[in-house]
């Protein structure tokens, strides 16, 4: 305290100096407040709930006075009926406040002397406590169908806002930025940001510096003159060759399609994939499972896998303002396409060799490539060719099928470019009114739930949510990434929350703009907010289909709910493979989302070793064993607010082994006249002359013919074999056979490309 009583013995006590210590006292603790706390009105408690349709609850709490440093104190909860202030038709919003007030309690007899000389008292009935209390105010607003909030009167504190419709309470909301903090709850927060702080600097410290050199590094990409310069010399290198369009005496084959290779004949037994190569002596396949399937670790949501993680709120809109009939709008049919996840398929070999015609894929025909990777995932009767499946394939100006091909000499991973596809998509119509909310998503993130408040519910009628991607900030129909719906009796009124769960939680990215569309036909009404700062988004709704109507002022009042991930790694076995006489190829198709900053990777352990090993490039040699069966897992890595997923239901689990021998056979090859001298020539490649041998005949009448042999080697691993066949009949029609063997399968060879010269 700045002052204090001072008392000595024997010196006389007044009332006046009992009075000082409580003024010094009360006057130190009002400085206090003013000083160290808050110079605001703020509070304490005082929460406001619902009692009953009519009445709120207030409960024990304090105010502070931060302009005074005064405290004052509400003991006990209070009922307070709201019953008179009910709005007729529409709704109305009150305004509960708080004021302090100074009130003499405790009134009590006391003596009081009334003659110094004979001692005489008279008793007098006195207050004996001086209490400051915290006294109620409701300020009601006026009634309509879009209520406005009322200010509190001057000198009072608002600690809750309450809704009021025609038949009680609607809704409470709490004057947060009035609730006085703890000191104890500013120093945990402190706490933690200081810790992010000490992590995060070092970081920061050096940011400038990375961002230079990455400029640095952009600016040296020069790339534009390359391309220029390439196209011009495949210009020259063509004109070169002057091989007429009508020559026809001559044809190749790349080996990318099976278009000229002659699959129907008893006699083939070769593989062609981006090369003719020795057949499967052995092949097994399962489904990607868990090997546990109540591993705590992951989350399996209809067959996708993630990371355990907790559903944390990233965005929560509220303060009501007003409400939003569903069924007001036209009814109608519209037709959704549900996209499926992205598509990654690897192909893992110590005996797995690229082919240099694989660069050609792009001119193979659409549909050929997309099945012949992704396998058959393009419906029946379905044209590649369409727009609506195109517009999935194309990015950055490339016309050409929509995946990433990445190689390296015993790895291969194709993958789709968008994280979403429509090759396979699911048509859906539904009937009913359409209403959506478009927002612009801000971070990576999988979005589990949303939650939607409703003021009013319907006898019937289910409300089916849908998430989409946009075209011009309009709901794109053709793209629907994620769908719930909730039946009429699971509806909640408000202010519970009712929660449109996805059946898989869905990927969204960061800043690209998503659309919420609702579809019912219940006479339905959910809550919408003030403004669009947040959503930075447009409420919607469908005149006919096609075209929504945008109310620029209000968004849907509605919570998001993301996955929030227990650990930046999460290792999960899956169940194990195995293959009679040993695994020499790895072949695996699933679906896959891993965004930036994440990495999803499988591994496999051959039996007898306790040797984790990544299935990607530089680790093939470790099945150059055989081993008959493997175990498997898959290592998720993120942040607690992203990690890639791993789709199993529907994947492809293969474990392979090549044989040692293979016949290709081509199509007929008709020629308009009859040849004597034919050469056929063939690339082959990963050739070694000490393991492999290569056959090159051709097939006549039933008869077989050979010729003369000549090889060309082109790089340690690369030859170019030519036969020319000199027949004693000209012939004009033939097919070309080739017979490869090895002596092992862990050491194989391909057909790169074959051509064929008849003159």
């Amino acid at each position: 305290m700045e002052d204090n009583v001072i008392f000595r013995d024997r010196q006389e006590l007044q009332s006046a100096d009992l009075n000082k210590i409580e003024i010094f006292t009360d006057t130190a603790m009002a400085n206090i407040v003013m000083d160290a706390v808050t110079t605001e009105r703020m509070f304490v408690g005082l929460a406001v709930t619902k009692h009953s349709a009519t009445e709120a609850a207030i409960a024990s709490g304090r105010l502070w006075d931060g302009r005074t440093g005064l405290r004052y104190a509400k003991t006990a909860a209070e009922i307070v009926s709201l019953f008179s202030y009910l709005p007729v038709t529409d709704q109305r919003y009150l305004n509960i406040s708080v004021i302090g007030q100074e009130v003499d309690t405790e009134q009590e007899p006391r003596d009081f002397l009334v003659d110094m000389a004979s001692d005489t008292t008279e008793p007098k009935s006195v207050y004996t406590v001086l209490s400051r209390v915290v006294s109620l105010q409701i300020t009601p607003g006026l009634e309509s169908t879009s209520p406005q909030k009322p200010e509190a009167p001057t000198g009072y504190t608002t600690i809750a806002y309450v809704l009021l419709g025609a038949s009680g309470i609607i809704d409470i909301e709490q004057a947060v930025n009035k609730q006085l903090m703890r000191l104890f709850d500013v120093y945990q927060t402190q706490l933690t940001l200081a810790a992010w702080i000490e992590a995060a600097a070092p970081k920061l410290a050096s940011i400038m510096s990375d961002l230079a050199a990455l400029a640095a590094l952009v600016k040296s990409l020069q790339t534009s003159g390359l391309v220029t310069q390439l196209a011009a010399e495949v210009a020259l290198i063509r004109n070169k060759l002057e091989l007429p369009a009508t020559y026809s005496e001559y044809a190749a084959d790349n080996f990318l399609t099976t278009a000229d290779s002659d699959t129907a004949n008893a006699e083939f037994h070769a593989y062609v994939y981006m090369g003719a190569r020795f057949p499967w002596a052995g092949e097994t396949e399962q489904q990607l499972a868990l090997f546990n399937p109540y591993d705590t670790n992951v989350k399996n949501a209809a067959g996708m896998l993630l990371p355990a993680y907790d559903e944390v709120v990233r965005l929560k809109l509220t303060g009501y303002a007003g409400s939003l009939s569903l069924s007001q709008y036209q009814y109608q049919s519209i037709t959704t396409r549900q996209c499926t996840r992205t598509r990654v398929r690897t192909e893992y070999s110590p005996t797995w060799q690229w082919c240099t015609n694989g660069v050609n894929w792009g001119n193979v025909a659409e549909p050929t490539v997309v099945e012949d990777v992704f396998e058959g995932v393009v419906p029946a009767g379905v044209s590649l060719g369409d727009s609506k499946y195109r517009e999935t394939w194309q990015s950055g100006g490339y016309d050409w099928p929509g995946h990433e091909v990445y190689q390296s000499r015993d790895v291969w991973v194709h993958a789709w470019l968008e994280n979403y596809t429509i090759i396979d998509s699911i048509t859906e119509t539904i009937n009913g009114s359409v209403t959506a909310q478009t927002m612009l998503n801000a971070q990576n993130g999988w979005l589990t739930k949303i939650g939607l408040n409703f003021t009013t519910k319907g006898p019937d009628g289910a409300v089916t949510m849908y998430l989409m991607d946009t075209v011009n900030g309009l709901p794109n129909h053709e793209r629907v990434i994620g769908r719930s719906t909730v039946a009429a009796a699971d509806i909640k009124a408000s202010p519970t929350e009712t929660l449109f769960e996805f059946v898989q939680p869905v990927f969204v990215a960061s800043g690209r703009r998503y659309a919420i569309v609702l579809v019912t036909g219940g006479a339905h009404s959910v809550a919408l907010v003030e403004g669009t700062e947040y959503s930075q988004g447009t409420l919607f709704y469908s005149t006919d289909g096609e075209y929504y109507q945008g109310d620029f002022t209000k968004d849907l009042q509605m919570t998001l709910y993301y996955a929030q991930f227990h650990n930046p790694r999460t290792v999960v076995d899956l169940s194990p493979i195995s293959l009679a006489e040993g695994i020499a190829v790895f072949d695996i198709l699933h679906e896959r989302i891993q965004p930036d900053a994440t990495s999803l990777t499988l591994e496999y352990q051959p039996s007898g070793t306790g040797e984790w090993i990544a299935i990607t490039e530089g680790t093939t040699d470790k099945l150059l064993g055989l081993p008959a069966m493997c175990r498997l897992r898959a290592v998720f890595n993120g942040t607690a607010d992203i990690m890639p997923c791993l789709g199993l239901s529907g994947s492809k689990m293969r474990a392979k082994r090549a044989g040692t021998s293979f016949r290709h056979i081509s199509t007929p090859r008709v020629l308009t006249t009859a040849s004597d001298d034919i050469s056929v020539t063939v690339r082959l490649e990963n050739w070694d002359a000490a393991k492999h041998a290569c056959a090159l005949k051709l097939v006549s009448g039933g008869s077989l013919l050979t010729g003369v042999v000549t090889d060309q080697t082109l790089d340690a691993t690369t030859i170019r074999r030519t036969v020319r066949f000199t027949p004693a009949l000209p012939l004009s029609t033939y097919q070309i056979q080739i017979e490869g063997t090895t002596t092992t399968p862990l050491k194989t060879f391909h057909v790169a490309a074959r051509t064929d010269v008849a003159l």
